[in-house]
């Protein structure tokens, strides 16, 4: 299928999306995918808002306050999860430091920085730990009343002392109490001190590359399949072309850009149609 075909094709799957309410575009999407908790982005589809619950690397930068962000926060749609539940997070490893090249995931790259993530009360205060063990957060509600079932909030991240210039790692996990729900796979965030856009998007691809390496980049809706509901995001993505933060879920070789490079593997897995 050329790049014409892909357009005029396009127009006949989009009349079965669904509407959606506003949420943060800038924020890590979160829902449920196969039984379990899935993070992702939100992609605008005409005047509806679709959650792509397929990415797990996102790029930060600090700096609303030295050394501090709490962008991007966890956003849901109403009704992705049970009402006055509660989701969680672990912090899976150590911080790491980009050395130019790596993350390395040893102990020499395990900076003398902590990060400190904390919402509300000094309880909801968490350190990431200076060795690999995981360190379990706090939790927050979900929502009831007029926006029954959304999870919206955003903790603060702050880089403390030394904060010295340069990327940072974090890995994470989500977890929630509502029966039967999984918790996530480990996700990554790259967070920025001072460090160029190009830089960021670089150490972000590595992550990708190395750490995560999805095995059904195409299957964008996290659904275990690559089929019409991804159609649709990718040309949305590919007629776009640039990534925005927090992430490039339609970025399926780790450039940030959705070009004909991303297109050729689209089409492969979109052939095959069935996750590995």
């Amino acid at each position: 299928m050329n790049r014409f075909s892909l357009f005029c094709a396009v127009s006949g799957v989009a009349a079965g999306a669904s509407s959606a309410g506003a949420q943060h575009l800038v924020d890590i999407a979160i829902g449920q995918a196969q039984g379990r908790i899935a993070t992702g982005v939100f992609q605008v589809q005409g005047v509806n808002v679709t959650p792509l619950l397929s990415q797990r690397v996102f790029i930060a930068e600090f700096g609303q306050f030295p050394g501090f962000t709490n962008s991007p926060g966890l956003d849901s749609m109403v009704g992705a999860f049970q009402p006055a539940s509660q989701i969680g997070f672990n912090i899976l490893k150590a911080l790491r430091k980009w050395n130019g090249f790596a993350f390395p995931q040893g102990s020499a790259g395990i900076p003398p920085e902590q990060m400190q993530i904390k919402l509300g009360p000094p309880a909801n205060t968490r350190l990431t730990p200076l060795t690999d063990t995981v360190v379990t957060g706090f939790s927050l509600a979900v929502s009831t009343g007029t926006n029954a079932g959304e999870f919206h909030h955003h903790p603060g991240f702050t880089l403390l002392d030394p904060a010295s210039d340069g990327l940072y790692l974090l890995e994470l996990q989500l977890w929630s109490t509502q029966s039967g729900l999984a918790a996530s796979e480990p996700y990554w965030m790259v967070f920025s001190q001072n460090a160029t856009e190009g830089d960021l998007k670089l150490a972000a691809s590595w992550v990708k590359e190395n750490l995560w390496q999805p095995t059904c980049a195409a299957d964008l809706n996290g659904d275990g399949f690559v089929d019409d509901a991804d159609f649709v995001p990718f040309v949305i993505g590919y007629d776009y072309l640039l990534c925005d933060p927090p992430g490039c879920p339609t970025d399926l070789n780790g450039d940030w850009t959705t070009d004909d490079a991303d297109f050729s593997i689209f089409a492969s897995q979109y052939d095959r149609l069935i996750c590995p």
